[in-house]
């Protein structure tokens, strides 16, 4: 469960819960801030990342830049193509402002389901405080340990390679029929959650008269809950189950690869094309060297973003957020205990 996030950088970072500190070192006076960046660059995984392709455009550059020294009759070819670039420029940066636009919209979509799911397992905890463990403490505490968990069902659902077995035998270790049940459960474990959450509730809400036992077992007297607090609590199950849809529909749905493979061609010719008209241009070796590779930084760079943010499950503070909703129902649990009685 402690799987590190596949992107963190060295400078303030999306891949954590962020702190008051956090947020007055981002937002330091502007010459502050522009030195930290750019005396970090060296460390930037962006930068990094798209390293080889600057280093290959600057190596092609050379080659065109020596071609058209030696052989005249290229660099008078070469002017044709100052044109031509011209009017790549603007479609290529519209096809990386809808691409970066887009995969941000699913990682800020991916951050509000995981807000409302912080704000749902809060919510039906408090209701069940105040319905189900004042007249059923086992049940109560069983729910609590599901909702403890469905952050950490979630997030070992989204990210590759983590492991949510240990906190399954962490949380179930004195309820072995619940932990094999949950560990042999043939669908997803956030969705078997919400499947045992409702059959709990339906146990226990039913008001027929019997009290029941964690199998559905009669046993002594049960008032059940108010049939407005059964029916908010039913929508908050619907919350979470909106929220394990949105996370998966993310996931199993990129954007287009289409859309991706026309950005990396068409960046790929104007890549090739720049240094041809920059020679058109007669500009000399070490400044087209220089302005060849600033542009691929810029563009490629931009397109790296955004095929990064693309897989949002990769770069969200999940740790962090499964980790407070795991606290905030120890805490309400605790709190209840705690509540001085009605007067």
């Amino acid at each position: 469960l402690t799987t590190p996030c596949w992107t963190i950088s060295r400078d303030s970072t999306y891949t954590k819960a962020w702190s008051f500190d956090d947020w007055e070192s981002h937002q330091r006076q502007s010459l502050i801030r522009y030195a930290s960046h750019v005396s970090s660059w060296i460390f930037s995984t962006t930068a990094q990342n798209i390293l080889p392709t600057i280093s290959v455009v600057a190596l092609w550059t050379i080659i065109v830049s020596v071609v058209t020294d030696h052989y005249p009759i290229f660099k008078t070819g070469s002017t044709k193509f100052t044109v031509t670039l011209t009017f790549l420029t603007s479609p290529i940066l519209l096809l990386l402002t809808l691409r970066t636009n887009r995969s941000l919209d699913r990682m800020l979509e991916t951050r509000r389901s995981w807000g409302a799911l912080s704000r749902a397992t809060r919510s039906l905890m408090g209701l069940i405080c105040a319905y189900i463990i004042p007249c059923h403490p086992q049940a109560g505490l069983l729910m609590a340990r599901y909702l403890a968990f469905s952050g950490w069902a979630l997030k070992g659902v989204l990210r590759r390679h983590d492991d949510d077995t240990d906190m399954i035998a962490a949380l179930f270790h004195n309820m072995p029929l619940e932990r094999d049940w949950l560990l042999n459960s043939s669908t997803k474990r956030p969705t078997a959650i919400v499947m045992r959450l409702r059959y709990l509730l339906s146990v226990y809400g039913t008001g027929d008269g019997k009290n029941r036992d964690l199998n559905g077992r009669s046993g002594g007297s049960n008032g059940g809950i108010p049939p407005t607090a059964l029916l908010r609590m039913e929508q908050v199950l619907y919350d979470i189950e909106q929220t394990i849809g949105i996370c998966n529909r993310v996931l199993i749905s990129p954007i287009p690869p289409t859309y991706t493979r026309h950005t990396s061609r068409v960046l790929t010719l104007y890549m090739l094309l720049l240094p041809i008209a920059l020679a058109g241009m007669q500009v000399s070796m070490c400044p087209a060297v220089i302005t060849a590779a600033f542009a691929s930084y810029i563009l490629v760079g931009i397109d790296e973003i955004g095929l990064e943010i693309e897989n949002p499950f990769n770069l969200l503070p999940m740790y962090s957020m499964s980790k407070g909703i795991q606290n905030e129902i120890e805490n309400q649990v605790v709190m209840m205990d705690r509540m001085p009685p009605s007067p």
